[in-house]
């Protein structure tokens, strides 16, 4: 991930992959084919421990309420991002990258992207309930305007190494989905 991140897809060479990892190239090509089959790999990865730590952050404890658990696990998610020098989501960087030229990267990041709206709507599915957010939007709607609001004021925060912006935009988008 870190070479992902740091480097970007198009300018990292398999080389480079193989001297980090410690593989041999016959190893590499091997184990994976391609440099993009190592990605896609990669990201399917990314995306599968991402839904975990989310689950486990969203799961229902206590007292604490839907809506309460939904802005707790944004702002963990930006405190997250700025413990890692604001590197944004694997998924999205390499959707930016690379999603206009290659469609299997962007069938990944769609199924991934699907994968976190799905562990991210029953919370939003309960502060509807609870009503603390607007019921007349689907929840699934509701949470994807919600993520992808996130997503690019996690892309604002990447750029502007400050994740303060990202957390209010957040709060006021939340804040405006209030009945």
């Amino acid at each position: 991930y870190d070479l992902f991140w740091s480097r970007g897809y198009n300018s990292l060479g398999v080389a480079e992959i193989c001297k980090t990892t410690g593989m041999t190239k016959g190893a590499f090509y091997n184990a994976y084919k391609s440099k993009e089959n190592f990605l896609l790999e990669g990201m399917k990865e990314y995306g599968n421990v991402a839904s975990s730590i989310n689950k486990e952050l969203l799961k229902p404890s206590g007292k604490k309420d839907s809506l309460k658990r939904l802005r707790s696990f944004y702002d963990q998610m930006f405190d997250t991002q700025a413990k890692m020098n604001n590197r944004g989501c694997l998924i999205v960087n390499m959707m930016s990258e690379m999603g206009a030229q290659n469609s299997l990267v962007r069938k990944v990041a769609a199924i991934e992207f699907n994968n976190f709206i799905e562990t991210i709507e029953p919370t939003v599915r309960g502060a509807q309930e609870e009503g603390d957010l607007r019921k007349d939007i689907d929840s699934k709607n509701l949470t994807e305007l919600i993520h992808t609001t996130f997503l690019g004021s996690l892309t604002r925060a990447k750029g502007m190494k400050s994740e303060v912006e990202g957390k209010k935009t957040i709060k006021l988008l939340i804040s405006s989905l209030s009945p």
